[in-house]
């Protein structure tokens, strides 16, 4: 069921409430003139608008991937077709950075507590660092890579490419370092635990492999994608939880929880649209000590509870746009999906905790929506219904005079009641011998099988 009220529009599945914040007016053009801007005070919706971000969008209409990791109150984005990078600082709710590459980002990884290390994947095998002040350094790696995850117990840099080979790129001493090699044909997703220190890699043939940072070597492989039946799927989305929970997502919308002491999942959920898993969240929740499992694929949204597997809530954007990534901000409710379009779009969740400081502001928001009145989609539909009843009365029509179903019903009957064997005009028709019906002739027996003889 979904309501509005204001410049927010919630929805409800579950019982649990989903607000959803996009600001559907665009930002003003620079060269509109005074008069313009000074006309929009009089806008009611404009002026009621909510607006967590300033600039929060790309030119360009599509991007195919997007990363939004947060770190000490930064967001990063990037889009497609332009090949650009924006930093926005959440504090001062406006874009901080803005940078453009010469290739594509696959992926890219924070190394510092806010944007002054960064190390970017390129699909043209190089890997950019930067600094505040800008590109830093570049490399290159043998193969195109996939994914990137920056392992902080020994400083380094993990890119899972199309080989079997985990290459490692170790930061303090400033060199590569031998990889790790694994038994898959090509490697999808790389994911490290910061609580023990294994780093678990998804392959191409469905197999999770884990190593051990310390002797540099396996210590443990499985085929993560078997226990569903399907064994030609991928782990594209690999996240650790805990010290011995580990979440597996495949191309067909499967999503693997195991324990690291079995070698069977405990839980197997499916998103049921049959698209590959893009991400995997663990998230801890106020109303509850166990965290919840947040998995997007390019459809929907699914939050649900590991242990059980039954489903909290779920968001699907607009029809039409397609999820490329999802970011959600530690410890608070609010996420943003990075879509196919050129609006970010944020969501606030209070089930799954408090709105940030820096814009604290939405808990009072949504506590005004939910003592004001209402106006749900069924209340539209009522109203638009009156106004059309009330237009088409106004209307003139022709009265057509029109026989009731069941005033012919009774003047069919009428005619086959025993009334008319006393007609006088019919008197000598059914007196008459020669039209009398002999039941026990052949030729009525044969039209009439049922009937019996004596």
């Amino acid at each position: 069921m979904a309501s509005q009220g204001g410049t927010l529009k919630s929805t409800s599945i579950n019982g649990v409430k989903v607000y959803t914040i996009a600001s559907q007016h665009r930002s003003l053009a620079t060269w509109l003139p005074p008069k313009k801007v000074k006309s929009l005070r009089k806008n009611k919706d404009y002026m009621r608008r909510v607006e967590l971000i300033q600039e929060l969008r790309f030119e360009v209409a599509t991007k195919k991937k997007s990363n939004l990791p947060l770190m000490a109150n930064i967001l990063l984005l990037q889009g497609l077709i332009n090949q650009k990078l924006k930093v926005y600082e959440l504090g001062q709710w406006s874009l901080k950075v803005e940078r453009v590459f010469d290739a594509d980002i696959i992926d890219f990884e924070i190394l510092d507590e806010d944007y002054s290390k960064l190390a970017f994947l390129c699909d043209d095998r190089s890997i950019c660092l930067h600094a505040k002040y800008g590109k830093h350094y570049s490399l290159r790696i043998p193969r195109t890579g996939r994914d990137m995850e920056y392992d902080c117990w020994s400083c380094d840099l993990l890119c899972a490419a199309s080989s079997p080979d985990l290459y490692r790129i170790n930061l303090e001493q400033g060199r590569f370092l031998a990889p790790l090699s694994t038994q898959s044909p090509a490697l999808n997703v790389v994911s490290c635990s910061k609580l023990h220190g294994l780093d678990a890699c998804g392959g191409e043939d469905g197999a999770v492999e884990c190593f051990d940072m310390r002797t540099k070597c396996s210590v443990g492989r499985i085929n993560a994608v078997a226990p569903a039946g399907d064994a030609d799927e991928e782990v594209t989305a690999l996240e650790f939880e805990g010290t011995y929970n580990l979440a597996a997502g495949s191309n067909g919308g499967k999503i693997f929880i195991y324990d690291l002491r079995l070698s069977s999942p405990t839980i197997i959920k499916d998103h049921m649209y049959g698209s590959k898993i893009l991400d995997i969240k663990w998230h801890q929740t106020l109303n509850s000590e166990q965290p919840k499992l947040i998995t997007t694929d390019q459809h929907i949204v699914r939050i649900w509870d590991p242990d059980t597997g039954e489903g909290m809530t779920s968001i699907e954007p607009e029809a039409g746009t397609t999820i490329n990534d999802i970011c959600v901000l530690k410890d608070s409710g609010l996420m943003f999906l990075a879509l196919d379009s050129s609006r970010i779009p944020p969501y606030f969740l209070p089930a799954l905790g408090p709105a940030p400081k820096w814009c604290s502001y939405l808990e009072n928001l949504t506590e005004e929506l939910e003592e004001s009145g209402q106006t749900t989609i069924y209340d539209h539909f009522s109203e638009n219904k009156r106004k059309l009843e009330a237009e088409r009365a106004s209307r003139i029509t022709a009265q057509t005079e029109t026989r009731d179903a069941d005033d012919k019903k009774k003047s069919k009957k009428k005619g086959l009641t025993t009334e008319i064997l006393k007609d006088e005009r019919f008197a000598a028709m059914f007196e008459n011998k020669d039209f009398q019906i002999a039941e026990f002739s052949e030729e009525y027996l044969a039209l009439h099988p049922a009937s019996k003889k004596p």
